[in-house]
């Protein structure tokens, strides 16, 4: 599955590492980030609901668990 995660070296995935900002290569990289931000959010609001609706069905089964095994 592509999630579009871009590969991020492991010296900056560590905690409190301070990234730098580099001058814009391309002057239509801002709208283009915009987008890809815009088409983003539906795919982590559909992902919260998804773990949302899991955690409910967990709930419902471990009381269900609980009543059998009284």
């Amino acid at each position: 599955m592509n999630n579009s995660t871009l590969a991020t070296p492991p010296t900056e995935r560590a905690a409190g590492f301070a990234r730098v900002s580099r001058p814009l290569v391309n002057p239509e990289e801002p709208s283009q980030l915009k987008r890809e931000l815009l088409q983003a959010e539906p795919r982590l609001a559909k992902a919260r609901a998804t773990v949302a609706g899991t955690e409910v069905d967990i709930k419902v089964l471990n009381a269900r668990m609980k009543a059998l095994t009284k």
